[in-house]
């Protein structure tokens, strides 16, 4: 089989996910053998079998995900300089609303339901197919919508539970002052990355499982279980803020400060899982990606200011 490479520059990508939606389309378009996209670059890099598909179709594909080929916008750049400043401004008034030190407190508690909020979009595209399924066994709106309840109990409880485990954790890592201040830096280091990874500006680490574009999965005979047993299921998937929501849990101090932390971060991806549930799908196409920016930002500044944080315990 003779193959060619071809570059395709492309405009519109904001974010890791972004970059995955592409890669995932190109690899599953028959005839390209291998594909990889940079958010950094703009670009796709495709090699490809020239009997079964050309460069032409391969922008016409990317165009109907919503995307545009050709320059980065400058648009596109300011976005990133815009969200560079934020996120630093963010990590500022974390530091300074919520104390150097990583423990519960508004500042903390609001910013995890932020994060939930602002990446519930994601969660919606990961895990919106198992929500429908856990639902569609009732009939009539009351039905579905005590359904979805159900579903997002069981995402709240285990997110809890698990959030009290780290907690726990927590706690037997931290003895002294100087191991404090090493942990909490290192949590924090862990969680920007995360946020740097989502973002796109990560290349060299791999995908999360969830934002690789596959949809979370159970096995039938668990979807067909009670919405609240499948949310309970569900709150154990893999995902990149889910991640770094357990590792600021861990930074808490006890395990009701960081079941506290994940309850917030679990309160916060419930409201647009219920209005799906009960509407359907809500936010235009186009909006989502912005949301998983945001999302990005908020995950980063909250890595930001618990590394930040750590660094300063040693000074207090």
């Amino acid at each position: 089989m003779k193959t060619e490479r071809c570059e395709i520059r492309i405009r519109g990508m904001i974010c890791r996910s972004c970059t995955d939606e592409v890669s995932g389309m190109l690899l599953r378009t028959k005839g390209v053998v291998k594909a990889t996209v940079s958010y950094r670059k703009a670009m796709a890099e495709v090699s490809y079998d020239p009997a079964l598909v050309s460069p032409d179709e391969l922008e016409r594909r990317i165009k109907a995900l919503g995307y545009e080929t050709g320059e980065r916008s400058r648009a596109e750049r300011l976005l990133d300089l815009g969200c560079a400043a934020l996120t630093v401004l963010l990590a500022w008034l974390l530091l300074r609303w919520g104390g150097a030190s990583p423990k519960i407190g508004g500042g903390s508690f609001g910013a995890l339901f932020l994060v939930g909020l602002s990446t519930s979009p994601h969660c919606l595209g990961m895990c919106g197919g198992i929500l429908l399924s856990a639902c569609h066994g009732g009939e009539g709106r009351k039905a579905q919508l005590g359904a979805a309840l159900g579903y997002n109990g069981g995402r709240m409880i285990s997110y809890t539970a698990l959030g009290a485990v780290f907690g726990a954790l927590g706690t037997v890592l931290t003895y002294t002052l100087s191991m404090k201040s090493m942990l909490f830096t290192m949590l924090g280091l862990v969680v920007a990355l995360l946020g740097l990874n989502m973002w796109g500006l990560l290349p060299a680490l791999p995908s999360l499982p969830d934002e690789a574009g596959t949809a979370c999965r159970l096995p039938d005979k668990f979807r067909r279980q009670t919405p609240l047993l499948v949310g309970l299921l569900t709150g154990l998937m893999p995902c990149g803020a889910l991640y770094a929501a357990w590792l600021c849990a861990m930074s808490s101090g006890s395990a009701g400060n960081g079941a506290l932390l994940m309850l917030a971060f679990s309160l916060g991806t419930v409201p647009l899982m219920l209005l799906f549930a009960s509407l359907g799908a809500l936010l235009p196409r186009g909006w989502t990606k912005y949301l998983r920016k945001l999302g990005a930002v908020l995950v980063t500044s909250m890595g930001l200011k618990m590394l930040i944080g750590g660094l300063l315990l040693l000074q207090g």
